[in-house]
Parts: structure tokens; C-alpha cells; sequence
């Protein structure tokens, strides 16, 4: 990898926002600093960046909040090697998967995952203070767990209504791609990096991840993630959930 200690990204590890940062910095070959962020902490970003959102990235003097924000300035600022076409239509038509994917796949997959994690006994506490005593995380959990309910909107109505919806838009996604290792042209780019973070939460998700698009979708994300696949706090935390949800 390129040596250049000016960059640092600041992520929420399991998140799929970083998830879709931090690949295309390993695609670009770029070394960089990490901070994980506390999730319930937030006033590091706010004093960075003006906002409390993760992914954001510093670059020296310059810094960018948003991940889609990131990814195009990481474009432009290290061209080497391309994720995006360099010409119109393709160029267009990447962006516009790009941007799909997120509205397609995002707030969809991540309450599912959450739904999944929480209604599988999973600490929340676990997952966002790992580095925090016990008794601060079986308190910090069911607080943590309320304000995902309340942020995010769950429920079990709300659930069954994201697996018809993740079924709907895996099969979509799968049949764009046609078989084909890319989404646009004959290499990877932001699209693909973007379709591949935002649908793999679905991976936690035992109720329709042996859908056929799902399970399909899902094995093509594995392609263009590689070690980005599963974090390894999400790993640690969901082990236990493995053994709970039928």
C-alpha cells in the first residue's frame, strides 16, 4: 500500500458506510490511520467535521463527511487505479447504481440487521462498548437497544415488511448484473463497492438470506468485498445469535 499517514478515516467499524470507505481505500492502495468511534460518543466528529455521521475522512487539511462524499473525493484525489468510468454513458450509469444502491439497500438492510441482532438476544451493549467494563455495557445495552428502536423505527410489522422489500430489491440487483463479475463495464468500480456494503448486512439476517437472489447477491458481494465481508466486531457479537435464531 501507498504510505500516507496524513489520511485518517473515523468509522464505526461495523458499519456499512465504513465498510464501503474502507474498500475503496484498499482498492486505491492507500495506507491511512483508523479511530473507531464510540456510536453513543459523538463529539470527536462534531468537532472534525461540523457533523456527528460516520464515515469522515481526513486528508491533511481537507476533510469530507458522507461516504458517497468520500469516495468521490478519494476518486479524484487518487485516480489510481479508476473506479469510475472515465466517459459518458458508463460514467453515468456507475453513478447512478452507486446512488441506487444506497437508497435501495442502506436504512432497508440495516434494520433488518439490527431487528435480527436485537430480537436474537444479542448485547447491544457488547456491540457498541467493546472496550468498555461489563457492568457499563449491560447498562449502556438496553439503553443503546431503546434508541436504535426509536432512531430506526423497528418492529416486528416493520420487519416483515423489509424482507419482502430486501427480497424485491436482492432479486433486482442480482438480475443487473446478469451473471457478469461488474455492474458496469469490465471492472470493479464505485458501484459495485457500493451495491456489495450496503446489501451484506442481509448476510445476519437468517430469514431470507437463503433466498435465492439473496443467497446470490450475497455470494457476489463476498467477490468485491473480500475481508470486508463481515467486520470483526460484528463476527464476535453475532456468534451467540447464530446459535439463537432458528
Amino acid at each position: 500500500m501507498r504510505e500516507d499517514p496524513s489520511v485518517k478515516l473515523l468509522q464505526i467499524p461495523f458499519s456499512h458506510n465504513s465498510v464501503k470507505v474502507r474498500r475503496v481505500l484498499a482498492l486505491k492502495g492507500l495506507d491511512y490511520e483508523r479511530e473507531d468511534i464510540n456510536p453513543a460518543i459523538r463529539g470527536k466528529l462534531k468537532r472534525v467535521s461540523g457533523q456527528e455521521l460516520t464515515p469522515v475522512l481526513v486528508d491533511g487539511s481537507r476533510v469530507v463527511a458522507d461516504s458517497t462524499e468520500i469516495v468521490l473525493y478519494l476518486e479524484q484525489a487518487y485516480p489510481t487505479p479508476p473506479l469510475l468510468p472515465p466517459e459518458d454513458p458508463e460514467r453515468s450509469e456507475c453513478l447512478l447504481l452507486e446512488d441506487w444502491a444506497d437508497t435501495a439497500f442502506m436504512e432497508l438492510t440495516r434494520r433488518l440487521a439490527y431487528w435480527t441482532m436485537m430480537s436474537s438476544g444479542v448485547s447491544i451493549g457488547d456491540l457498541f462498548f467493546p472496550r468498555h467494563p461489563k457492568p457499563f455495557r449491560q447498562i449502556g445495552g438496553p439503553i443503546g437497544a431503546t434508541v436504535i428502536r426509536r432512531r430506526f423505527g423497528l418492529s416486528a410489522k416493520q420487519a416483515e415488511e423489509d424482507e419482502v422489500e430486501a427480497r424485491r430489491v436482492a432479486k433486482i440487483a442480482v438480475g443487473r448484473l446478469a451473471g457478469r463479475p461488474f455492474l458496469v463495464g469490465d471492472r470493479i468500480s464505485v458501484a459495485d463497492v457500493a451495491l456489495a456494503a450496503m446489501s451484506t448486512p442481509l448476510q445476519l439476517v437468517p430469514g431470507i438470506r437463503d433466498d435465492p437472489s439473496v443467497a446470490e447477491l450475497l455470494e457476489w458481494d463476498r467477490r468485491i468485498l473480500e475481508d470486508e465481508f463481515t467486520p470483526p466486531q460484528i463476527r464476535a457479537v453475532t456468534s451467540r445469535a447464530e446459535l439463537l435464531v432458528p
